[in-house]
């Protein structure tokens, strides 16, 4: 089949069965992503931010469900903190960012060098060949999905106006099956040191289960006294919200993910701080229905509003719960001003939800359900006082 670059890596996108798609409008990537739309005849969404445009695609990976992302060069340095992270992790699927390099620098704001980046994330990667594009992508995917981890492909973003020859194949496409593994899917300082060796395993391709696991932490028994001094006003909160039904719940690296540790096991996926949101909108466009993204409130006005904005726009009914304690708990409980969090949710006041008193179990119990019984979006205050 002869074709052009974008029309080759939506062909092979599409015969891996890649349904999940995250595109940030740029040089290369709109071609492609308009290649794709063609060729499926769909009509994806595109994102307004690389990394949780990113974040969305690992969180289907993880859920089960091949993904990709396409974005432009500096599109990766605004998602590193997420590609960080999501290396940390196990995928169960594969997911593969393609990268279109504006080399000359005429559609960015400069000229950027992504390899050093790329390697200096220790992120593996290929650079595309044009003559060999199709299996390029075909290939990246399969390499992801040996090493459980996301891999980049580089594509010259100026080759969307070259074509290409390639023979499409068959029987590509491959049903995964998610399962909870918190050592593999949570990011955290509890676990860290072991998270930490097997990331080294896996960039210098050598035998993970060399790497011993170590026991889980008890919560909040494992956490150190600062830790626990943030946490412990969580424990009715989580005492209730563990019999809640769910498919999958999103987290961040703030003291509310120590939850998805024994004997609460109430979180299932985390990455950085303001993940949670992007994360779980991942799981539930893989096809888990009943998702929930647990955050803080330093966590969503740092990051996670991002993600909210996405949920929007896509019409996922998440439900999300953002723990209003006013400070940051997690690095030392630095105050943060009560009106900031009001400012942000302000436009989302039809989906809000309120627990007044977090220590009220009959109260978390009415809202918690509430919120799992609604077919909308529904995002949950914990207001603690101050």
């Amino acid at each position: 089949m002869k074709t052009s670059i974008p029309y080759a890596i939506a062909h092979a996108l599409n015969d891996l069965g890649v349904e999940i798609i995250t595109y940030v409008p740029g040089f290369g990537a709109a071609e492609t992503f308009q290649c794709y739309n063609e060729l499926t005849m769909k009509n994806l969404s595109i994102s307004f931010h690389e990394e949780v445009a990113f974040t969305i695609a690992h969180g289907a990976s993880i859920a089960g469900k091949r993904a990709a992302s396409l974005m432009k060069t500096h599109g990766i340095l605004k998602a590193a903190n997420s590609v960080m992270d999501s290396l940390y992790t196990e995928l169960t699927a594969g997911f593969v960012t393609i990268i279109f390099d504006d080399k000359t620098g005429k559609h960015s704001d400069n000229i950027l060098e992504i390899m050093p980046v790329l390697e200096g994330m220790s992120m593996p990667f290929i650079v595309a060949e044009n003559d060999n594009i199709y299996e390029d992508i075909i290939n990246a995917f399969l390499e992801s999905e040996k090493r459980k981890i996301p891999l980049a492909v580089i594509v010259d973003a100026m080759s969307f106006k070259l074509e290409t020859e390639f023979q499409p194949k068959q029987n590509l496409r491959k049903n995964f099956n998610y399962e909870r593994n918190v050592y593999a899917h949570v990011v955290s300082p509890l676990i860290s040191d072991y998270q930490y060796k097997l990331f080294v395993a896996k960039k210098l391709e050598g035998n993970l289960e060399t790497v011993i696991r170590p026991v889980l932490p008890t919560i909040p028994d494992s956490l150190t006294e600062n830790v626990k001094k943030g946490t412990v006003g969580y424990i009715p909160f989580f005492q209730v919200f563990k019999n809640i039904k769910r498919d999958i719940v999103t987290g961040d690296t703030g003291s509310s993910s120590s939850f998805a540790f024994p004997p609460y096991n109430c979180i299932d996926i985390v990455t950085y701080m303001g993940g949670s949101i992007p994360l779980a909108i991942g799981a539930y466009l893989a096809g888990k229905r009943n998702v929930w993204a647990i955050t803080g409130d330093f966590s969503f006005i740092a990051a996670g509003h991002l993600g909210l904005i996405e949920a929007i726009n896509r019409n996922i009914p998440l439900k999300i719960v953002i723990f209003y304690n006013k400070k940051s708990a997690a690095t030392g409980g630095q105050p943060i001003h009560k009106k900031l969090l009001r400012h942000l949710i302000a436009g989302y006041e039809k989906y809000l939800l309120n627990i007044s008193n977090p220590a009220d179990l009959f109260e978390i119990d009415t809202v918690l359900n509430e919120a799992a019984n609604s077919n909308e979006m529904k995002i949950i205050i914990v207001d603690f006082p101050e």
